[in-house]
């Protein structure tokens, strides 16, 4: 009886080794794979950080330029005294 359970676990053993082995081949082609995809995408990611705080920046130039432009065109307004009027919405038709 403990012939068998022997051989039984002989062959356990041989097949858990076997997956073993064909995990570890499997490893040393996909490994390499994988670190130059994970460089790549923190080369990207570096790059799209740069890229937003570049965007960052230009649209605080716009901000700053469309306060700029609405104090002109408030002093254009004021300065040629153009009355307000409230106005129905462009294409709207009262009845």
């Amino acid at each position: 009886m403990n012939d068998a359970r022997f051989k039984r676990m002989a062959k356990e053993y041989e097949a858990l080794r076997s997956t073993q082995n064909t995990i570890t081949n499997g490893l040393e082609e996909v490994l390499p794979a994988m670190a130059s995809s994970i460089e790549a995408n923190r080369k990207g990611i570096q790059e799209n950080r740069e890229a937003i705080q570049e965007n960052r920046e230009a649209i605080q130039e716009n901000r700053e330029a469309i306060l700029v432009n609405t104090r002109m065109l408030q002093a254009i307004i004021e300065h040629l005294e153009v009355p307000y009027e409230e106005k129905p919405p462009m294409g709207f038709r009262p009845d």
